[in-house]
């Protein structure tokens, strides 16, 4: 179903991506500049991890490349051979689970989502190809709707009634749109807004509405299923996509693709609205292994959070290079400074076992988050 354009554009977006991570800048997703040279600017380290990423996601042993077509080449004949792509979960905890998407998967999920974009002419794209929204929505849908797509930078001060133009698709995420509408900006008419990646505030999608947008719609998914439900105004329960069938009603809800397939559990504790609607709650808290003890991040950010000095934070597992406990990001309340952390362990090491203790904390002045608003890694 891809093509070898399809697959250097995946890559292209996985060393922008890179680039981006690497500046901390969360809506810089893409570079002014081309990819001519990118080989040549990008520092070493950065390039390394693309060739890690990129052989994860095309299902080839890891190697070098000296330039992006050759990358290229070997990348989509790995392709045709393995007959998808794998995409890697961006959970909060935990090494990432690797998620092969065949063709046959691709195809149903592509032509299985047309039917809600009509009056779509053109696709623009805001988010990286290598990524699972990214890649359903701004590489797979164009196949099924037979139209072009436009990558834009996701910064919200551009032009947009003048890049804009009607039956356009802008492919973003709720991040951008937060800061889209706190810059004033409004849709041209007969633009349509999706949205994806992380919950978008029904205030947020109140704001796109009023800015003038044709049509909004919010994607609920995962990495493990890709698309599984649709909304289109704020408080609307999200609908399931015609290829998914129920286990019955009863949560946590168990999903397949119809007619075929293991059954999956939802990656949230959802309220069922009959057997095609539902309304996500919370995630599922997944625990994590400490010395061998099972541990649960989300007790340890409750914990941590009651404190008066913390104003945010987030729990995670450390990386296999940094150790085997778990780590802390806080945010702190006005009046508080890092010298306070003596006070915070105290605090927590009267509430918590050994085994939760964060071994490691770093300060910011806001959460960490990746390059489509969601939570990420420090």
């Amino acid at each position: 179903m891809l093509t070898r354009n399809d697959i250097k554009r995946m890559l292209g977006d996985l060393l922008r991506t890179e680039l981006a991570r690497h500046k901390v800048d969360a809506l810089a997703v893409f570079e002014a500049d081309g990819l001519d040279d990118i080989f040549t600017r990008m520092p070493q380290d950065l390039l390394q991890n693309v060739f890690v990423k990129a052989a994860d996601v095309f299902g080839y042993e890891c190697r070098a490349f000296s330039g992006l077509e050759l990358m290229t080449d070997y990348a989509f004949a790995s392709y045709i051979k393995t007959g998808g792509v794998t995409f890697l979960t961006s959970g909060s905890t935990g090494t990432p689970k690797k998620c092969f998407h065949s063709n046959d998967m691709i195809r149903q999920e592509a032509y299985g989502v047309k039917f809600l974009f009509p009056e779509v002419k053109r696709i623009v794209s805001l988010v990286p190809a290598s990524h699972l929204y990214g890649f359903t929505f701004t590489v797979a849908l164009p196949h099924a709707l037979n139209v072009p797509v436009v990558t834009l930078a996701a910064l919200p001060t551009q032009p947009w009634e003048k890049l804009l133009q009607e039956g356009d698709l802008v492919a973003g995420f709720p991040l951008f749109w937060n800061y889209w509408l706190r810059c004033g900006n409004k849709f041209p008419q007969g633009v349509f807004a999706l949205s994806s990646t992380a919950p978008c505030k029904d205030e947020i999608i109140q704001g796109l509405l009023d800015a003038g947008t044709a049509g909004f719609t919010e994607i609920y998914g995962a990495s493990e299923t890709g698309a599984i439900a649709h909304r289109h105004g704020p408080a609307e329960a999200f609908e399931l996509f015609p290829f998914w069938e129920t286990a019955g009603t009863t949560s946590p809800l168990q999903i397949r693709r119809t007619g075929s397939g293991a059954w999956l559990q939802l990656p949230d504790q959802v309220e069922l609205k009959g057997e095609r609607f539902l309304v996500p709650l919370k995630r599922t808290d997944a625990c994590v292994q400490v010395a061998g003890i099972n541990v649960f991040p989300k007790h340890v950010e409750e914990i941590l959070a009651a404190h008066p000095a913390v104003k945010e934070c987030r729990i995670r597992l450390m990386r296999p290079e940094e150790g085997n406990r778990l780590k802390a990001f806080i945010v702190l309340n006005e009046g508080f400074s890092q010298e306070h952390l003596g006070i915070i362990r105290t605090y927590l090491a009267q509430k918590l076992t050994v085994h939760e203790l964060p071994r490691t904390f770093t300060f910011g002045t806001q959460l960490p988050v990746s390059h489509l608003g969601k939570d990420a890694d420090w």
